[in-house]
C-alpha cells in the first residue's frame, strides 16, 4: 500500500534523478536548475501547489505535482496535475490510481472547484486510465509561449 506525503527540502537530492527519468520519458527538455527553482517554490510555499512524494515499503516510488490556478471558466481556483510518475518497478499495483485519488482528496481539501490534466497525445495507456478515472478531454490544447 502506498503512502504519499509532501516533498521537503531534504527529499530533494532522491527526487531529482526521478524527475529527471519522467521528463526523458515524456521528451521535456532537462533544465536542472529551472526544477530545483520550481521544487523549492512548492515546498517553501504552499499556495503555489504541492510536491508529493509517492513512498512504497520505505522507498520511493514516485511523485506528484499539483499546481494550483485561478479561472473565471472554473469559478475560481483549480488544480493542475502537472505530473504525476511511478517508477517502472512500481508499475502495476494500482499505485497511479492511488495516487490519482490522493490529488482530488488534496484539491478538495484546498477548496479547488476542479482538477485539470494534461497528457501527452502518444500515451493512450496514461489517457485512459484518466478517463476511466472521470477525467474528460476537451475540445481545446493547451498553448505555450516562453517568456524570458
Amino acid at each position: 500500500m502506498p503512502t504519499f506525503r509532501p516533498a521537503a527540502a531534504s527529499d530533494r537530492a532522491a527526487l531529482l534523478p526521478v524527475i529527471r527519468q519522467f521528463h526523458a520519458d515524456e521528451h521535456i527538455a532537462w533544465d536542472e536548475a529551472r526544477v530545483r527553482a520550481a521544487m523549492d517554490a512548492l515546498i517553501g510555499d504552499a499556495r503555489n501547489g504541492r510536491l508529493v512524494l509517492i513512498e512504497r515499503d520505505g522507498e520511493l516510488a514516485g511523485y506528484v505535482v499539483v499546481g494550483f490556478c485561478f479561472s473565471l471558466e472554473f469559478g475560481g481556483r483549480f488544480g493542475l496535475l502537472d505530473e504525476l510518475y511511478v517508477l517502472p518497478a512500481h508499475r502495476g499495483g494500482g499505485i497511479g490510481k492511488q495516487a490519482l485519488e490522493e490529488v482530488e482528496r488534496l484539491c478538495i481539501a484546498e477548496g479547488l472547484r476542479c482538477v485539470r490534466l494534461e497528457v501527452s497525445d502518444d500515451n493512450d495507456h496514461a489517457r485512459e486510465i484518466y478517463r476511466r478515472r472521470g477525467y474528460a478531454l476537451h475540445p481545446r490544447r493547451l498553448m505555450t509561449k516562453w517568456l524570458g
